[in-house]
Order: C-alpha cells, then structure tokens, then sequence
C-alpha cells in the first residue's frame, strides 16, 4: 500500500469543510453551492488518487533539473487575486466561500513545491 501523506489529509479535511459549508447554508445562490460541491468532490478524487499521483509525480521530476519559482509565482498570484476579490466585495460570505474553493489549486501546487523539494536535495 502506497503511504499516506500530510497532503493526502489536508484533502480530506478540505473536502470535508467545503462539504459542510455547502451543507450548513442552504440559502446560498445555486452556483456558489455548486462550486463548493465541485472543489469538494476534485479535493475528495485528489485525497484518494494522492499516493498514486505523487510517486509518478516524483518519477517525472527525477528526470529533470526542475525549480519551484513557477510554482511559487502562481501561489502568490492566486492568493493576492483572491485578496483583491474579497476586498473588492467587502469581504462578503460570498466572496470568503469562493476563495475557499481556490484552496484546493494552492494545496496542489504547494505539494508540487514539496516533491520538487524532495527530488533537488536527493540529487
């Protein structure tokens, strides 16, 4: 059995809270619902295909002399983007639920980085 690893948990827990939120407010419009529903299920796909997608992952990186700048670029992108959208609609619950269904993209370029990581220093 492949190993689990921190990731593989911080995709299930963030399954699990998008789930809830889109559970615990039935009064959301129909689209934001739908999108947190579509981040949970990709995060709940994500949480059991992990261990398989991060051995290949590995494979494909050992073969190449990769960096984590392109990685790194697209996280602060994501997050000061987000940013602005929630200080664009004055932080409504709205705004705060799209930017969670964003997290899942951030939690798997940030594993990217890690298996970068891991393959540099083995080199």
């Amino acid at each position: 059995m492949k190993r689990s690893t921190l990731f593989t948990f911080l995709y299930l827990a963030l399954g699990v809270c998008l789930t809830a939120i889109a559970f615990g407010y039935p009064n959301l419009p129909s689209d934001l619902q739908t999108s947190l529903f579509i981040s949970a299920g990709i995060s709940y796909i994500v949480c059991i295909f992990e261990p398989f997608l991060r051995e290949r992952t590995i494979r494909f990186y050992r073969s190449r002399n990769s960096s984590v700048i392109l990685s790194s670029l697209v996280i602060g992108f994501t997050i000061i983007v987000t940013i602005w959208e929630l200080q664009n609609q004055n932080w409504t619950m709205e705004a705060i639920l799209q930017a969670f269904s964003r997290l899942i993209g951030v939690l798997l370029l940030a594993e990217n980085i890690v298996i970068i990581r891991q393959v540099n220093s083995e080199d």
